[in-house]
């Protein structure tokens, strides 16, 4: 299937003969730093190659249409709910610059114990089916031969048919997708066991077919009454998760750590925010990092919600980042238009041109007393959470009393943490077994934290 610029995207030729069509790549694929890169009138320093086909930013008119593009990935989430919309949305996406589509699940398939068919419609996403994988990456293959660039495409593995998914990404090539058993626990409310068994399965699988792994992390920020004070906590489910996919064979260059800047103006943002970033990649030095900007504060006014995410994209600038994932300025009403995709591509993309070169001609002064110290104590804290956590008997025991989510800055507790019974919660007693005991290894190495 081949597209031209001056046609739309005809669904019709992407579902014709797609029984026949198979994924012709597998694995995620990095964009390609290129060192003193000329653009135009300018040299970029954190640059990769360009596009044969895109938009260029609004002002580039000024400066001979030139549209120069970073060296991080850059993301956009898609959740129409038709998979027909979906599709053009990510279209235009890649023309703006985006390599990573992320498609949203449909609310409530997490609870579906098996894999659906068809191309129905959803609510807050599309439901993810082998058909609407597959015309999807049909569709992404011409696209990226229409830009000129890898396109990776990616959803979740999680829920009740965690392995199920796995299995049908790998088939269908998908490049990445979210795995982080604790999801399933402290959000769906799956049974600890069975989450985990699933778990080791679905990575085992992703490890196979060198797809990019995304954890759940970020999902705390988003749910904590108040995100700032979760910021050990997110040390300790950042680590549990890489602990555990290093521990069924996934190797360290396909983890990537799922973090959020945890807060937004007019708290003081920065103050708050950059010893966070430092201190989660002084632990976890040598992981991959998506850098996601806030949801967490996002109200309607899309201005407020853009000035936010353009400090984010600092942060990410300022202490690296691997994949720079955008939000939309209405994704907190789960049905974000397709002008604010582009929008929230575009907001990424000035950011991070803009900012070509910051880490030569600005540097993070990390013997600062204010910031050393909070660096400091936010290890601190997030050791002291992980020994209690060991004390009380291991994760499972620490679900039981509530440790996750708890708006207190840990050890301060305010008892309003999430609770989960490993006994308990959607399909208890379906797990192989309990021989998941005793498997977590905390290791030394690099990205074990």
């Amino acid at each position: 299937m081949k597209l031209l610029p001056d046609e739309r995207l005809d669904v019709r030729a992407v579902l014709e003969d797609l029984e026949h069509y198979r994924p012709r790549r597998a694995g995620w694929t990095w964009r390609h730093h290129v060192d003193h890169h000329p653009v135009g009138p300018f040299v970029y320093e954190d640059a990769s190659d360009d596009l044969e086909q895109s938009v260029p930013l609004p002002s580039a008119h000024w400066f001979g249409d030139i549209d120069p593009q970073g060296d991080m990935v850059v993301t956009t989430e898609i959740a129409s709910g038709r998979f027909e919309d979906d599709l053009r949305r990510m279209r235009m996406a890649a023309w703006h610059g985006a390599d990573h589509i992320m498609v949203i699940r449909t609310t409530g398939q997490s609870h579906i114990d098996h894999l659906i068919e068809g191309t129905p419609e959803g609510v807050g996403g599309i439901p993810v089916t082998r058909k609407q994988l597959r015309a999807t990456r049909k569709a992404l293959d011409a696209i990226e031969d229409e830009v000129g660039r890898p396109i990776n495409f990616h959803s979740y593995v999680s829920g009740l048919a965690g392995p199920e998914m796995a299995v049908l990404f790998a088939e269908e090539g998908v490049n990445g997708a979210h795995q982080d058993p604790q999801y399933n626990v402290l959000y769906r409310n799956i049974n600890m066991y069975r989450s985990f068994v699933d778990a080791a399965v679905a990575k085992h699988v992703m490890a196979s077919v060198r797809m990019a792994q995304i954890d759940g992390a970020h999902n705390a920020n988003a749910t904590a009454k108040q995100a700032w004070k979760v910021t050990p906590e997110l040390l300790v489910q950042h680590a549990v998760n890489t602990a555990y996919s290093r521990a069924v064979g996934m190797p360290d260059g396909q983890i990537g750590l799922s973090t959020v800047p945890p807060t937004a103006p007019p708290a003081p943002k920065l103050r708050l925010d950059l010893p966070y970033a430092v201190a989660l990649r002084e632990v976890f030095a040598g992981c991959r990092f998506r850098a996601q900007q806030n949801t967490r504060y996002i109200e309607s006014d899309t201005r407020e919600a853009t000035v936010t995410h353009v400090l984010d994209t600092l942060i990410s600038a300022l202490t690296s980042a691997d994949v720079q994932s955008t939000i939309t300025p209405d994704e907190g009403r789960n049905v974000p238009w397709h002008y604010n995709n582009v929008a929230a591509v575009n907001t990424a993309k000035q950011s991070l041109v803009g900012m070509d070169g910051l880490r030569e001609m600005v540097k993070i002064d990390r013997e600062a007393p204010e910031l050393k110290a909070k660096v400091r104590e936010i290890k601190e804290r997030a050791v002291l959470f992980l020994e209690a956590m060991l004390n009380e008997g291991g994760y499972f025991a620490a679900v039981e009393e509530a440790y996750f989510v708890d708006s207190g800055i840990y050890p301060e507790t305010h008892d309003d943490g999430i609770a989960r019974k490993s006994d308990g919660g959607v399909a208890a007693g379906t797990a192989l077994g309990k021989r998941l005991q005793g498997l977590l290894r905390w290791d030394s190495g690099s990205c074990a934290g």
